[in-house]
């Protein structure tokens, strides 16, 4: 009896397993946009991936200015003493011996764009060397101070409030809602889930797999028709046959609910969208190569940037789990799919130093594994039909507070694939450099010691969906603000 009972257990955990991503909605919604619609084509596949920091990085040490008026403020602010957080300047040799991070790990990388800002020159944080040198293979994009806009908003504007803003500011779970919905928390429907309700009819029987998180819950993924799937590091949740540990009672109880003949409705669709989703689980596992097909888990290792110390990189298995999705695609018939991961751990009030850069670390290598993994993949070279992109829920602030920063408004993020325009900075790169009265200094680019993006969410994201395939009418119902922006700057340009 214990043991039925405990199978009986196992059995309705996993049964919710699917509407996990689904906000509490049962597992029946999960499944109830299943339907037919057109076959594969063996070219028309296009997925995008969003890997959200959770926290808020600093994207004022991750892409640097270091012309020489851009450093002598950055330096200002950030003083190059082993307590601070101050990087070290280009061509700054490392030094394991010295007693800060900062110095341990050396100069900040540079990276010269294809088009040229005047008089201005850039770099990476030195923990980013893999993705350094996507930058320089034109596999990897920066897209310059980006954050939540309802439109165009100047220093002047922000602060008599002449213009509407975005609510609740420097909020954790409001500016992550924010980015992935355009509302605060709470929302119902993320900018991945609406552009999977315009694309999911082109996965056929498997429409269920077109929105997918590798990570946590996130509104993201959530569309008014189309719901997440939630996987694993280790693939499709297990709901079927093999998880009974033999029990032949369950596996009977099993059978009979989506076998049997019943009278009523209700219970019809109950039984009919079990077994859908048991089929989807099966399908789903057979369709995905084996991790070994694609680095295993000695290719999710990474080094720690100081220590050199090896460990498992979460990051890189979530991302190598979205491989495998990509990779099986073409069995499962599907030509649209929109892909969440995340790694945590960006709120850097305090211990910036460490932290940081082993962070940027993980970021930089699981990047870089996923970029060569899609085009060494089982079933071809992939990497140009998959788009990543960077979300976090803010920059952080200009100014040092001690060891770390606080939250802050506009931030620099990547954009990486085949179809990308790389080895540029895309929007105008901000002036660094805090307001001061006293000294009558006044930054254009700065609002409460945090930058005041140029480059909205809508922009960066409606850039992204275009290439995935939607037209301007529904850009422009998934995007609520893009149709406040002129329309040449309504797309950024880094996608072919």
């Amino acid at each position: 009896m214990n043991d039925i009972n405990s199978s009986r257990r196992e059995f309705l955990r996993r049964a919710t397993a699917l509407s996990a991503m689904g906000a509490g909605a049962p597992m029946a919604l999960n499944l109830a946009c299943l339907s037919s619609a057109a076959a594969q084509t063996a070219t028309d596949y296009k997925a995008i991936v969003c890997v959200f920091l959770d926290g808020g990085n600093d994207a004022v040490n991750t892409v640097l200015a270091t012309d020489s008026p851009s450093w002598t403020r950055y330096s200002a602010l950030r003083r190059q003493i082993s307590s601070s957080i101050g990087l070290m300047p280009p061509g700054t040799a490392r030094n394991p011996g010295a007693p800060g991070t900062n110095q341990k790990l050396g100069g900040v990388l540079p990276i010269p764009p294809l088009t040229a800002q005047t008089g201005r020159s850039f770099a990476l944080h030195p923990a980013m060397t893999e993705m350094r040198d996507l930058f320089l293979a034109r596999r990897l994009a920066v897209v310059a101070n980006v954050g939540p806009l309802i439109q165009p908003t100047t220093k002047t504007q922000f602060y008599s409030r002449s213009v509407p803003l975005p609510p609740r500011l420097q909020s954790h779970n409001d500016q992550q809602s924010i980015w992935q919905s355009f509302s605060p928390e709470g929302s119902s429907a993320g900018w991945g889930g609406r552009m999977g309700d315009i694309t999911a009819g082109l996965n056929g029987s498997h429409r269920i797999l077109t929105c997918i998180s590798a990570s946590r819950s996130a509104v993201f993924l959530a569309g008014r028709d189309t719901l997440p799937y939630q996987i694993d590091t280790d693939g499709a949740i297990q709901i079927g046959w093999d998880w009974l540990f033999g029990a032949p009672t369950a596996t009977q109880f099993i059978e009979q609910v989506t076998t049997a003949n019943r009278s009523h409705f209700l219970e019809r669709d109950q039984a009919s969208v079990f077994a859908r989703s048991i089929n989807t689980e099966r399908d789903l596992r057979n369709a995905l190569p084996d991790k070994d097909l694609v680095g295993g888990t000695t290719a999710v290792q990474y080094a720690h940037p100081v220590t050199g110390a090896l460990s498992t990189n979460r990051l890189a298995e979530q991302l190598q789990m979205v491989a495998r999705m990509v990779s099986a695609q073409l069995a499962l018939g599907v030509r649209r799919q929109v892909f969440f991961v995340s790694i945590g751990g960006w709120d850097f009030h305090s211990g910036q130093n460490d932290s940081q850069a082993n962070q940027l670390a993980r970021v930089s290598h699981a990047m870089s594994y996923f970029d060569q993994t899609l085009k060494t993949l089982p079933t071809g070279d992939l990497s140009a039909s998959v788009t990543t992109f960077t979300a976090s829920d803010f920059g952080r602030t200009i100014h040092s507070n001690g060891d770390g920063t606080d939250h802050g408004w506009g931030a620099h993020h990547f954009v990486m694939g085949g179809a990308v325009k790389g080895g540029d900075i895309y929007g105008e790169f901000p002036v660094i450099g805090v307001s001061d009265k006293k000294t009558g200094y006044d930054n254009p680019d700065e609002v409460d010691r945090a930058f005041l993006p140029k480059i909205s969410v809508d922009q960066y994201a409606a850039t992204i969906a275009r290439w995935f395939g939607l037209s301007d009418p529904e850009l422009l119902s998934v995007f609520p603000n893009l149709k406040n922006f002129a329309v040449p700057a309504q797309n950024l340009g880094f996608m072919l």
